[in-house]
């Protein structure tokens, strides 16, 4: 069995680079993926101008403390005459500076009567003036294919008046549970059957990532169905996303399914949860196949699947955040494979101390919904109190 550091190498080393354009205007584009390099259109900032409300002064001796306000300008205006030696211009912040400016002063700075302005100082020369180009220039690169349109992004690309972006297509996602016991929340609960936690999991999940979703509903427990399911789905979507039906039982029909129409290119993990999830191919869609435990379905999709999906998005860093914690707890059981443990974080410190919540059984969705973190526990280890460990965030605001 694949170790889950290995199993993760391959799977991502075995991932085309995402490919296609489409153009979409600049308010809607906020969450996608460039599609190629966007350069520069004009200097940054496209003229000198000041960076202070105050003055703009000509002092060609740099000692000056005495000069004569000869014109106001404010941001939008066009060209104003240059200044000579002596003379200021009352000016506000993104206003152009006037030729023969050599510095800004602020205006606290200073004390002005009727035309007459005093420096409390002499100006250093340059202070508070943007020049033009010293941002960057015309043709320079401002952000590479496959990055993401965050706000940042986005208002840079506003400034340069870029109206409509080149972005990479958007990955559709089929997503099936499977089982015969498994029934829609808000259905009468009868005996012998279990809300499908799963796929509403994964559809939560996938609302993180901008992907166009399709749901698949529940596959029933037989085979033929669920083989025309998945063909019908590669043809349709560039991924299926499957829980339940991977592992050896004779009403698991997921991963014979994959067999017949497609290709299995991984199945079982050395990991704890999660030991039966596999992924391959259907056509030209990348399937994932999960186990049916919601807690295996959890781990294998945050450590598994979201890193996946970040590299056929376009993500060129899709590995997983980590960060490093110290254990609130100890742990005396050896387990021989690796071991994704949900905890909660509290800070001591200018560290974590991460404390495991109750419950830690594969099918004990309460612990998933309290953790704040995955705690990975190598195999063959023992864990003492206070040995640092490496911790998966899961919180939105860490991944």
């Amino acid at each position: 069995m694949l170790d889950y550091h290995a199993a993760l190498a391959t799977l991502l080393d075995g991932l085309p680079t995402a490919k296609g354009c489409e153009s979409l205007a600049l308010a809607q584009a906020a969450g996608r993926r460039l599609a190629r390099d966007v350069v520069a259109c004009f200097d940054a900032p496209q003229f000198d101008n000041s960076a202070m409300d105050g003055y703009a002064i000509c002092d060609a001796t740099g000692k000056a403390t005495r000069f004569h306000v000869v014109s106001r300008i404010a941001a939008g205006d066009g060209a104003q005459a240059a200044l000579k030696d002596g003379e200021a211009a009352r000016i506000f912040t993104g206003a152009p500076l006037p030729a023969g400016t050599t510095a800004v002063v602020a205006q606290e700075d200073t004390t002005r009567d009727a035309d007459t302005l005093l420096l409390n100082q002499p100006a250093r020369a340059g202070q508070h003036m943007r020049l033009q180009g010293e941002e960057y220039a015309a043709g320079a690169t401002l952000l590479t294919a496959g990055t993401l349109l965050d706000p940042a992004a986005i208002a840079l690309l506003a400034s340069q008046g870029h109206a409509v972006l080149p972005v990479l297509p958007r990955l559709k996602v089929a997503v099936f549970s499977s089982g015969n016991e498994l029934i829609e929340p808000g259905e009468e609960l009868t005996a012998g059957k279990i809300f499908d936690a799963n796929r509403y999991q994964l559809l939560a999940w996938l609302a993180r990532f901008d992907v166009e979703i399709i749901d698949g509903g529940i596959l029933p427990d037989d085979a033929a169905i669920t083989r025309a399911a998945l063909a019908r789905a590669s043809e349709q979507c560039d991924v299926i996303l499957s829980s339940g039906g991977v592992s050896v039982g004779e009403e698991d029909h997921v991963r014979a399914a994959l067999e017949t129409i497609g290709s299995i290119t991984a199945w079982k993990l050395a990991i704890k949860p999660g030991k039966p999830f596999a992924w391959g191919h259907a056509g030209a869609a990348h399937v994932f196949m999960l186990p049916g435990n919601p807690v295996a379905t959890f781990v294998t999709f945050h450590q598994l699947v979201a890193p996946a999906l970040r590299r056929l998005s376009g993500d060129d860093q899709p590995m997983p955040v980590t960060i490093k914690v110290r254990a609130g707890f100890s742990k005396s059981r050896i387990e021989p494979r690796r071991e994704f443990q949900r905890a909660r974080l509290r800070q001591e410190g200018d560290g974590y101390i991460a404390d495991l919540v109750k419950g830690q059984g594969s099918a004990m969705l309460s612990a998933c919904a309290a953790a704040d973190v995955l705690v990975e526990i190598p195999p063959s280890s023992a864990v003492v109190m206070g040995d640092t460990l490496l911790a998966y965030p899961l919180k939105k605001g860490w991944v």
